[in-house]
């Protein structure tokens, strides 16, 4: 069975493909403001190379935000297109839950601009903090009081080195029955911003 996962919400283009829930390629790169020009044709290029026909994908695991604006709504776009006209199903899961670190809890970061950060904060699939927009004051904050939690995420912005961890890998482990689209005409982006 082949996956297609995609993210876009930040500032990075995310492709992957997985043959019964195990990664076999993916294209992860920084895009920022060309990830509309560019995801369909590396959508293209990397079904091409694995030799995959577009109607042969399965499923589809797509970021629903928060993020920006434009960028959550392209992988999204193309999610909802594929499983629409193919009739498959599609899981759609926070673009900061996959940012975690699966062994612990973690604190995951993404820039919102203006002095504030996307935040979240996970242990595996369990929320501890939900997504929301903080101050980046707040969030060093709080990091300075959960100084066992993995920071994670580019968070170069607010001075810190952030942990990078395989989204493609912890899309997987989030797919579930509970984050399964039932309606995909119903999807819609996660802002969280006015």
């Amino acid at each position: 069975m082949y996956s297609l996962l995609l993210d876009s919400a930040d500032k990075y283009l995310g492709i992957g493909i997985a043959l019964n829930n195990e990664i076999i390629d993916k294209v992860y790169f920084e895009a920022w403001q060309r990830q509309s020009e560019l995801m369909v044709p590396e959508l293209e290029k990397i079904l091409k190379k694995n030799n995959i026909d577009p109607k042969s994908i399965n499923e589809i695991i797509v970021t629903v935000g928060p993020g920006s604006y434009t960028g959550v709504r392209i992988a999204l776009t193309i999610a909802k297109i594929y499983a629409y006209s193919l009739n498959i199903k599609c899981y759609a899961i926070s673009s900061l839950n996959i940012l975690m670190n699966p062994n612990k809890p973690s604190i995951c970061l993404m820039n919102a601009r203006s002095n504030r950060s996307y935040f979240g904060v996970y242990d595996g699939k369990n929320l501890i903090e939900k997504d929301q927009v903080l101050t980046n004051e707040n969030v060093k904050k709080y990091i300075e009081e959960h100084k066992d939690f993995s920071v994670c995420g580019d968070t170069k912005y607010l001075g810190i080195e952030g942990e990078r961890n395989d989204i493609f890998i912890n899309m997987l482990r989030l797919k579930s029955e509970e984050n399964e689209v039932k309606n995909i005409l119903s999807l819609k982006a996660v802002y969280l911003k006015d």
